[in-house]
């Protein structure tokens, strides 16, 4: 019997078929993402005088100068680039005759929107590293031609990446003020939010398939706004203000939820939301069979 629903044959060749259709497309993302982050790793320690001075060689300067610079930067990057790939995963549907072509390929819509979570969604990420170790490794090659002696030039740690500075149990690590829980409160919070802002823009892309980056950023401030009126309301409920000085109202309660239960709620709260933008975005793509809706 035939799954109508999922068949791994089917999704392997709609992929390669939806590859092959959007080849010029797809090498013009990677080459972008890796060419942009190859950019900048080499020119800004240029801008930023980076290796113009020697360093000192003491367990707080040890450190190559870029890896605070390039962290923040690629890290900016990665938002960016898992935003706006999110928001184009549906321009293939932005015309009539577009619609006709991609909709009659004879797959489910669960095997064409896994394609583009695919394609848009799990690929940029896979692109982004590759573009961080050759961007970073480059910056180490071309560094020396520039760089003064006794400036300290090495790769860029992906470890020093993911803990946003913070190298554990290394002599050299520049950022010890920061604990345990403040770097895994930083990766929850980078590793949430991304997953989330990435699920809002395949939402805007399967509303607003033709200008999904604009509308979606749009409709983010305007629910940023929101947020922030519920925060502020939130702060009035649960914060006694004196002055320059607050306690919570409930400091006590939170003060037993410990650490690491935070985290979990967090990161669950991320989850949920995540899902429920994906499920919103694939039953607003199911609804693109209906040609003449746009």
């Amino acid at each position: 019997m035939t799954n109508d629903i999922f068949s791994p044959s089917r999704f392997a060749l709609y992929v390669k078929q939806y590859a092959g259709e959007n080849k010029k497309k797809l090498i013009q993302m990677v080459l972008t993402i890796v060419g942009t982050m190859i950019f900048v790793a080499a020119i800004f320690p240029i801008l930023n005088g980076s290796y113009y001075f020697p360093s000192h060689y003491t367990p707080s300067h040890y450190l190559d100068p870029m890896w605070e610079k390039e962290t923040t930067v690629f890290w900016i990057f990665l938002f960016t680039f898992a935003c706006v790939a999110a928001a184009g995963a549906f321009i293939s549907y932005d015309t009539k005759i577009k619609r006709i072509s991609a909709l009659t390929f004879p797959a489910s819509n669960l095997e064409k929107y896994l394609t583009y979570i695919l394609f848009y969604g799990i690929a940029i990420y896979a692109t982004f590293f590759v573009g961080l170790i050759v961007a970073d490794y480059i910056r180490v090659w071309t560094a020396p031609i520039y760089a003064v002696e006794g400036a300290v030039i090495e790769p860029l740690p992906l470890t020093y990446f993911f803990s946003f500075g913070h190298l554990v149990g290394d002599e050299r690590d520049a950022m010890l003020y920061y604990d345990a829980e403040s770097v895994a409160a930083m990766r929850m919070f980078a590793f949430t939010g991304i997953i989330t802002l990435q699920s809002f823009f395949f939402l805007a892309a399967s509303i607003w398939p033709k200008n999904a980056r604009l509308r979606g950023v749009l409709s983010l401030i305007g629910i940023t706004i929101v947020l922030n009126l519920i925060t502020y309301l939130a702060m009035k409920i649960f914060i006694n203000i004196h002055g320059i000085s607050f306690t919570f109202r409930f400091d006590n309660e939170m003060s037993d939820l410990g650490f690491e239960t935070f985290t979990t709620i967090v990161y669950t709260i991320g989850i949920i939301v995540t899902i429920g933008f994906y499920l919103l975005s694939y039953k607003r793509f199911k609804e693109m069979e209906s040609i003449e809706r746009w």
